[in-house]
């Protein structure tokens, strides 16, 4: 084909993978979205109080009307976020890179899990050591 390379992320068949890999990006602007909602609902809801407005209860005493607010607002970011073509664009980037990683098997994970604690336990010892010791000699210094 002329010498031309096509990229992996856009060849066919990665386009195919696309539709399955969208559901991740939408599940994660979503969790963003809930996450931009309950700060959004504190801080109207600080606001409120510092301000002594009003904050009346609409359904039940924990939704109220900074509540309604901080989803509206939440709501819009996430729409707004998932319309956007450069954020589309980047968001579905980072999920075709992390579809190539090369995730460590179980085995593997568990070997590492159990260097990762020996080394901790290890170096935890030595520092009690260190301390103890240290302590005794400056505890000799200054008595």
């Amino acid at each position: 084909m002329l010498g031309v390379r096509i990229p992996p992320a856009l060849s066919s068949e990665n386009k195919e993978k696309m539709p399955g890999t969208q559901r991740y990006v939408v599940v994660s602007f979503l969790v963003a979205g809930a996450l931009v909602w309950a700060t959004l609902a504190r801080l109207f809801s600080s606001l409120a109080y510092m301000l002594s407005l009003p904050d009346p209860a609409l359904i039940g005493s924990g939704f109220t009307a900074t509540t309604l607010v901080g989803l509206l607002g939440a709501g819009a970011a996430v729409f707004l976020s998932l319309r956007s073509r450069r954020v589309r664009t980047y968001s579905d980037e980072v999920v075709a890179e992390l579809v190539k990683v090369s995730w460590p098997d179980r085995q593997e994970t568990k070997r590492s899990t159990v260097v990762v604690i020996v080394t901790s336990l290890v170096l935890a010892a030595m520092m009690g050591v260190f301390d103890e010791v240290w302590g005794t000699i400056t505890g000799l210094i200054y008595s």
